[in-house]
């Protein structure tokens, strides 16, 4: 029971175990209503300071971090943490942290039971926001955040009884963030940009004409500067007007760590991006730890994460990164949904099965200009969406008189092929967003360096590298030659993973590689701003 768990009194003191008692009670009908039932307290009209009265109900109104002469080791241990808060971009005031070391030395009933009530709301809050991040519960709209699937209830009652219990309690806080590598080393950077801020930030690129290679501009010194503050160029800064080698090598970096093309041509994208203050960018990475907090933890031993923002894919084993490529992701329009999922199947020259949404508001008006349009696209038509559903000859209707209600009902399947709208390779675990990762004719868009383009599933760059990655490449009997072999039948083959591997698709604006480089992305979906305004009201 958790009053084991609480600190027994002492002879002579100043305050008595029943003074204590009394003075919890009366602090309690002060700031909460208890709430025996932690079904309520999960009701979504409830606050995490219900929890209050659920945690000290189950204690019999009896202390958790203090007895009658002061703060136990816990309690010490808690503060440290709450204070330190803000390396992860938390606040610590947002945990009492002033109002508690104001009560620490405080000895009467009153001063104890707000310090013990304080720390636990503190407790609750805190390690809420650590698992599960700030604004789960805080936000008033939290749709267009986009969480991730799946965040499990939160329990305080259940936490805290085990964290009492737990052999080492500062490990337990520690282990309550996420342990992988990318959060890890956003973490580690959030310091470095305070300090450039604290420093006096950097001073704005003026306007103008695209700078190229060699030519000369007045603004050079200060473009090196800027660039030698975020720490893009080591040497000197010189007064030389001449766009040299050097500093056209800092500006490739900028840019490719930017999210931009880098081709070292200084125009209106990057003194855009050059001109973003330190202080926006210690809460860009403020704001990508706190998505971070929203999915899970622990990523596998080995998984795939997407980044939806910066259009990537990494394949991940050991903590390291073993396959990486370009990914294609949804329009504004189509976003592609942040969730993580088991990869159960892989199916080479898959069918494409036309979306609904598809079919009525692009296909109906090509159909309408072109009766032949399903056929020049190998797309059969059937009658429904049934297993029992006849294939029709397009030609058969007359596609004008065809409304999109009625388009929508009808079931189309592209046959697999070169020109199959999914490529040759399709990546499948299933959910109720319906999207997966595929290869894809259009090759191009690989290119650029915003791939916005799908309609929210997530074209692949070099998908056949990532079967190889899932399968256990050659050592399992899958190298990339097996796999073209098998394509090369044109014949649709499914294989099913001997141990579904989880994928992580994830809306990061600041991410990290291998060797922990920060890298800055533009945020395709509009969604830092949203989360801005939640995380920095105050």
């Amino acid at each position: 029971m958790l009053c084991a768990l609480l600190f027994s009194s002492h002879a002579a003191l100043a305050t008595t175990p029943e003074e204590l008692h009394l003075a919890l009670s009366d602090r309690l009908k002060q700031c909460c209503a208890k709430s025996p039932d932690p079904q309520i307290v999960n009701a979504p009209d409830n606050t995490l300071q219900h929890w209050l009265g659920v945690i000290y109900d189950k204690a019999q109104i009896q202390p958790v971090w203090v007895s009658p002469d002061g703060v136990g080791e816990k309690a010490t241990i808690l503060l440290a943490v709450l204070k330190d808060s803000a390396k992860d971009g938390l606040i610590p005031e947002q945990y009492h942290v002033s109002r508690i070391s104001s009560l620490w030395n405080g000895r009467t009933p009153e001063e104890l039971a707000e310090l013990d009530t304080l720390l636990t709301l503190a407790f609750i809050t805190y390690t809420h926001d650590a698992q599960y991040g700030r604004t789960h519960s805080r936000a008033s709209n939290s749709a267009p955040l986009m969480k991730a699937e799946g965040i499990p209830a939160f329990n305080a009652l259940a936490l805290i009884k085990t964290a009492l219990s737990a052999p080492d309690f500062n490990q337990f806080l520690v282990n309550l963030l996420p342990i992988h590598k990318y959060y890890r080393n956003l973490r580690a950077a959030l310091p470095r940009y305070q300090d450039l801020v604290k420093a006096g930030d950097w001073l704005p690129v003026a306007s103008g004409k695209s700078i190229r290679p060699e030519e000369e501009d007045s603004r050079i010194p200060a473009i090196g500067k800027r660039l030698q503050i975020e720490g893009f160029l080591q040497s000197a800064v010189s007064d030389s007007l001449v766009y040299d080698k050097i500093l056209v090598q800092a500006v490739i970096q900028f840019q490719l760590r930017h999210g931009l093309t880098g081709d070292g041509v200084v125009g209106k994208s990057t003194i855009a991006a050059m001109n973003i203050p330190a202080q926006q960018k210690v809460k860009q990475i403020i704001i990508n730890l706190e998505r971070w907090r929203w999915e899970a933890h622990d990523l596998g031993a080995k998984y795939v994460l997407v980044d939806i923002a910066g259009f990537f894919l990494e394949g991940i084993e050991g903590d390291k990164v073993i396959l990486e490529m370009p990914v294609v992701v949804g329009t504004q329009n189509h976003e592609t949904p942040v969730f993580s999922h088991l990869i159960q199947y892989i199916e080479l020259n898959p069918y494409w099965n036309v979306p609904p949404q598809i079919a009525r508001d692009e296909m109906l008006v090509d159909l309408k200009k072109n009766p032949h349009y399903l056929n020049t696209k190998h797309i059969r038509l059937f009658s429904d969406r049934t297993s029992e559903a006849k294939e029709i000859n397009p030609l058969s209707i007359d596609w004008n008189q065809v409304s999109p209600n009625k388009m929508g009902q009808f079931a189309l399947r592209q046959d697999p092929g070169k020109w199959n709208a999914l490529g040759a390779i399709k990546f499948v675990f299933p959910n109720s967003f319906n999207v997966y990762m595929h290869d894809t004719p259009s090759q191009s868009y690989f290119q650029r360096s915003s791939r916005a383009f799908s309609h929210g599933c997530i074209r692949l760059g070099k998908p056949v590298k990532l079967a190889e990655f899932l399968l256990g490449g050659s050592e399992k009997g899958w190298s990339a030659e097996k796999l073209k072999e098998l394509i090369d039948t044109d014949k649709r083959t499914i294989i099913r993973l001997p141990t579904p591997l989880p994928v992580h698709i994830t809306y990061q604006t600041v991410t990290s590689d291998q060797n922990g480089l920060i890298f800055f992305h533009t945020d395709i979906y509009d969604r830092d701003q949203k989360l801005e305004q939640i995380l920095f009201k105050e």
